[in-house]
């Protein structure tokens, strides 16, 4: 009988001995990113959302996060028939990212923003159905942008008129 005691506390010990490590180091990150396709006047917008619902700042490309001209293949751009479309947008080659681009995205804090990518990928001419994806590339900790994270958004389809 005497042996329950300290097993109970035993246990009770290990099973807060996790939660304690865990604030003792860093903060945790939870990152979720969404995309929404809107198709109309022969343009296709990706709507991109990025949810931080960690407790720490996280950081985002700032290609993306302000909505400007791709510089490369950011999204999975996919015929139906599940073959990817030509990038044909600008490709820009340059030195490593540094902390100036990314876009900072405060603990509870949402940012939105959309980017036109009708320049940047040979969509076909006529009416079509595409699929989309988007990595989710973002930074834990801006002084170490080696250790890129990624949060992928959810695939989506959409059709398109091309012109």
């Amino acid at each position: 009988m005497q042996r329950r005691p300290f097993l109970l506390a035993a246990l009770v010990a290990a099973s807060i001995l996790p939660a304690v490590a865990g604030a003792a180091g860093a903060a945790p990150v939870n990152v979720k990113h969404t995309i929404d396709i809107e198709s109309n006047n022969g343009h296709v917008l990706v709507h991109l959302t990025v949810f931080n619902y960690g407790r720490q700042t996280i950081w985002i490309p700032r290609e993306i996060a302000e909505g400007k001209e791709l510089t490369g293949r950011r999204f999975d751009v996919r015929a139906f028939d599940n073959r990817p479309l030509d990038y044909t947008g600008k490709m820009v080659k340059r030195a490593a990212l540094t902390a100036a681009d990314y876009q900072a995205v405060e603990p509870g804090k949402t940012l939105k923003s959309t980017i036109d990518i009708t320049p940047s990928y040979a969509f076909k001419g006529g009416r079509h159905t595409y699929n989309i994806g988007y990595a989710g590339p973002f930074l834990a900790d801006v002084s170490k942008p080696d250790q890129l994270a990624e949060s992928p958004a959810k695939p989506t389809t959409f059709a398109h008129t091309g012109k």
